[in-house]
């Protein structure tokens, strides 16, 4: 979770919002974490599986990269390093692409 932190501090003021969705944990859990880790991006609970079942989320970690239109534009499975270099590239190229 530092790693998308990160990412939400990177792209703060532009066009790009990180939702974390939790699934099926206590909101107490949930917050514990979210405090002992200083996250500041958006954290919401699944807390009966609806949403993940909607996406299909069949394990976890999971990511989806949702453009303003709603649409699914990417995804990635497990863990990611998301304040590498070659993913905000590519992040970028998403905005860019969907902007347009």
């Amino acid at each position: 979770m530092p790693s998308l932190e990160s990412l939400n501090q990177h792209y703060r003021g532009k066009p790009f919002v990180i939702l974390a969705i939790d699934l099926q944990e206590s909101r107490e859990t949930v917050l514990r974490f979210i405090r002992d880790h200083g996250l500041s991006y958006t954290n919401l609970l699944d807390s009966d599986g609806k949403v993940g079942n909607l996406y299909g989320v069949s394990s976890t970690p999971v990511k989806f990269l949702i453009d303003t239109d709603g649409n699914m534009v990417g995804a990635a499975l497990g863990f990611r390093d998301w304040g590498k270099k070659e993913v905000k590239s590519i992040i970028d190229i998403l905005m860019e692409k969907t902007a347009s």
